[in-house]
């Protein structure tokens, strides 16, 4: 079934005056923004190929790190050196706490529309 198209000439307007939680939120979104990696981080462990090698018999070496995104359809993936690791984890961490901070502004963001077509009497 297609979904119908909801159209309205009330425009409710989302420019309220900015908490300080808002305010907080923002900055840090500023500063994740410099740090922020996008994609995830998979640990491997590898086999050398070695026969007479621990790994041959599955004990395997360390993890070898590898980010992925997702880029033009696909996802990619790339070997991460183990000297950038902690780098490329913290960028990792910083985009998804960046993800958590926007969802949260927006449902702010939606909260305040409501209120206000409320408030104006636009909905119920």
């Amino acid at each position: 079934m297609p979904r119908s198209v909801v159209r309205s000439s009330a425009i409710v307007s989302l420019d309220h005056p900015y908490t300080a939680s808002d305010a907080a939120l923002r900055r840090e979104l500023q500063q994740l923004a410099r740090q922020m990696i996008f994609g995830t981080l998979a640990e491997r462990g590898r086999v050398c190929g070695k026969p007479t090698c621990r790994c041959a018999r599955g004990e395997k070496h360390p993890a070898v790190q590898l980010a992925h995104w997702a880029g033009d359809g696909k996802t990619r993936s790339q070997h991460v050196p183990f000297a950038v690791v902690d780098t490329v984890r913290t960028g990792v961490d910083a985009w998804h706490r960046f993800q958590a901070i926007a969802r949260e502004l927006a449902e702010r963001n939606r909260a305040q529309v409501w209120t206000r077509a409320r408030r104006t009497g636009q909905i119920r």
